[in-house]
């Protein structure tokens, strides 16, 4: 909607807003990353190189802070917008299907504190509709929606593929699931093929558009060309 792009741009014109938006990011970054994942920092023997694809959320706010600050200075990023918009809306949409499926199994929805499951709903319902209001500013882009798609093929593979089986999942590098029942993966595939199904559905869309974007600019006359790109 129209009025939702007004907003938007109105946010990110204005110094204090937008500022006020990076500095909430980069609370919500640091406050997820060491309450969330700081213990299991410590308890994972994970290389160096896994440590982006662990902390998903937090980093889904992070970017999505830093490609709304670098749209206020003019420094738009069109693949940071993207792999930032798929970022939030990957893990929001994840974080809230997990949550639905752990009530639906156990019936205990408790507010216990702010890592307890309606804060975590609530809150990652505005993580994805972030990352929704940042679709807006990516433009079509192969090379964009490609290195995207990597990045969360990857981060799936951290995450799930059975390569160090040291836990369920392969890799295993996430934060274990809460219990259910007395087992600590009852949650476990589902959200795995919740993750996959996220990366090829929402990437293979931008894909496509991009690809359907390429086709229709090649169509056109040269000057038109130049000024859809």
């Amino acid at each position: 909607m129209r009025w939702i792009r007004t907003l938007s741009d109105w946010v990110i014109c204005t110094p204090a807003l937008a500022w006020s938006a990076f500095g909430a990011c980069v609370f919500a970054f640091v406050f997820g990353t060491v309450g969330w994942y700081g213990r299991f920092f410590g308890e994972v023997n994970a290389p160096l190189w896994a440590y982006p694809f662990i902390p998903d959320c937090p980093l889904a706010a992070l970017m999505f802070g830093i490609a709304f600050i670098l749209m206020h200075l003019n420094r738009t990023s069109n693949l940071l917008n993207q792999l930032a918009a798929v970022f939030c809306i990957k893990y929001g949409v994840w974080t809230m299907s997990f949550w639905a499926l752990y009530w639906a199994r156990t019936g205990n929805v408790e507010l216990s504190g702010v890592f307890s499951g309606p804060v975590m709903f609530v809150t990652h319902l505005g993580l994805t509709i972030m990352g929704l209001l940042l679709l807006q500013y990516a433009r079509p882009g192969v090379r964009d929606s490609l290195l995207a798609f990597g990045w969360f093929v990857l981060s799936d593979i951290v995450d799930y593929a059975p390569i160090a089986p040291g836990r369920l999942g392969g890799y295993g590098y996430y934060p274990p699931l809460p219990w259910i029942n007395g087992d600590p993966a009852a949650l476990t595939p589902a959200m795995m093929w919740n993750a996959i199904v996220m990366t090829w559905l929402a990437n293979g869309l931008l894909l496509i558009r991009a690809l359907a974007h390429r086709h229709k600019v090649a169509e056109q006359p040269a000057p038109a060309r130049a000024s859809a790109r």
